[in-house]
């Protein structure tokens, strides 16, 4: 995720019935309300996941992996939160303010920049990796076969940024545009063309099953998919 505005912070928390105020990532630019690209490179989503072999492997129908889920422990934690909720799927434990810390994460958020390095470093030496995908706004063929891949091959949860006035959930209770949020998919239904997420931010996420194409369409454009592969 990148920021969240205090202003959309607090309607949403009103909405809600929340106190104090969420988790929301507005971008570290001097242009508000656009989210500025991670300084990781990102890549176009390939026609296929790498793979050392002739058969590619290829995902079930539909697989949801166990997964605990965990709320963010303050209203700017949903990174740290969400990349804690990753790498439990690599059997990988670490408090959210370790990981925090390790991001540099401020009461503003916390750039994807700095948290890809650190997800790596916990998972390399695993043999995976964690990569920043784009390309995948509005597509959600391209982001089923993605998430797929992660979860019903490598059994892995990989994290998403998404703007958050965009989920259905909170929709008509945000004001705002271009709120960054992240959270972690670890389920899927190819069948059913529906994805399954945890959203760490506790008044109105947890578990949340939607179409494919609904979640494409809230994604950030600059770094949609946080992809994990194999090293």
């Amino acid at each position: 995720m990148k920021r969240w505005t205090s202003r959309a912070a607090v309607a949403l928390a009103l909405a809600a019935g929340a106190a104090g105020t969420v988790q929301a990532a507005t971008p570290r630019s001097a242009t508000a309300g656009v989210t500025p690209a991670p300084s990781t490179a990102p890549v176009r989503p390939a026609s296929a996941p790498a793979t050392r072999g002739a058969t590619a492997p290829v995902p079930p129908s539909s697989y949801t992996l166990k997964l605990k889920g965990k709320y963010q422990r303050t209203d700017y934690y949903c990174m740290p939160a969400s990349a804690s909720m990753s790498l439990s799927t690599f059997g990988v434990t670490v408090k959210q303010g370790k990981l925090a810390r390790a991001m540099n994460t401020t009461t503003s958020g916390t750039w994807d920049r700095d948290a890809i390095p650190v997800l790596n470093s916990y998972v390399k030496p695993l043999g995976y990796k964690y990569t920043i995908v784009s390309g995948l706004t509005g597509r959600p063929n391209a982001l089923m076969k993605h998430v797929a891949y992660d979860v019903g091959v490598l059994r892995r949860a990989p994290n998403i940024d998404v703007w958050v006035e965009k989920l259905p959930w909170n929709r008509g209770k945000i004001s705002g545009t271009r709120i960054g949020h992240i959270m972690v998919v670890y389920g899927y239904d190819k069948t059913k063309r529906t994805i399954t997420v945890f959203d760490p931010w506790k008044p109105t996420g947890g578990t949340h099953t939607l179409s494919a194409k609904a979640l494409a369409n809230t994604l950030q454009y600059d770094g949609s998919l946080h992809y994990i592969t194999r090293a």
